[in-house]
């Protein structure tokens, strides 16, 4: 699964890595602990071009009663995504990159859990296969919330050590496919392009920030 992760570039770089446009309103700081509902940089297509938004991480369907239904679709499982109520729309009509340049799991030791930081090329900015979705039920003339979830699959050998599962990560040949709604698969990264290094223990409250966050674990 995937329920922490980092950005830590900034804003500029990347509009420049994703070749997006950045969308009115959007502004972006380097985040070091970025949990779930937070507002999370996404690139989706608009009139044909790269759009680069903010979006509420945990999926709200344009069904959904309340907006509390985001605590539980934070992750769409790739072999059901297609076809389970609360993503298949997004599936067909709205696909999106989320921004990522690492992600969190942890290590259970006794009563402690211990975190380890997966990075790709070293550090590289990537992108997670996502969905998003609007949903206007904040009332009469309120704007509609818009959401996001990342798709997740069977983990690849290096992730397995701490969970069975991990983040679609994209590769870049794929960006324009995904979003078109293209069907490409949705498998797990090659192990051989990642590292997974153990950090602070600072990073297991989501009410820090920082580099202490992915500082090496002493």
């Amino acid at each position: 699964m995937c329920g922490r992760y980092t950005l830590r570039r900034k804003l500029n770089v990347l509009l420049a890595e994703f070749a997006a446009e950045m969308a009115a309103g959007a502004e972006w700081e380097p985040r070091y602990n970025i949990p779930p509902t937070a507002p999370v940089p996404a690139v989706r297509l608009v009139d044909g071009k790269r759009q680069l938004s903010l979006l509420k991480w945990g999926l709200i369907p344009s069904w959904a009663k309340d907006a509390k239904i985001a605590y539980s679709t934070i992750n769409a499982r790739a072999d059901s995504v297609a076809t389970k109520p609360a993503f298949r729309t997004a599936y067909k009509k709205r696909r999106c990159l989320v921004l990522a340049d690492g992600y969190f799991e942890w290590e259970t030791s006794g009563k402690t859990k211990l975190p380890w930081l997966y990075e790709i090329d070293g550090g590289q900015p990537f992108a997670f296969a996502g969905l998003w979705e609007a949903w206007y039920g904040q009332g009469e003339g309120q704007p509609p919330v818009e959401s996001c979830t990342i798709i997740t699959t069977d983990a690849n050998v290096l992730a397995s050590r701490f969970h069975d599962r991990m983040p679609v990560i994209l590769h870049p040949d794929d960006y324009d496919d995904w979003l078109r709604g293209e069907e490409i698969p949705l498998v797990s990264f090659e192990a051989e392009r990642m590292t997974a290094r153990p950090v602070s223990t600072h990073v297991n409250s989501v009410k820090n920030q920082g580099p202490e966050c992915v500082e090496a674990r002493t």
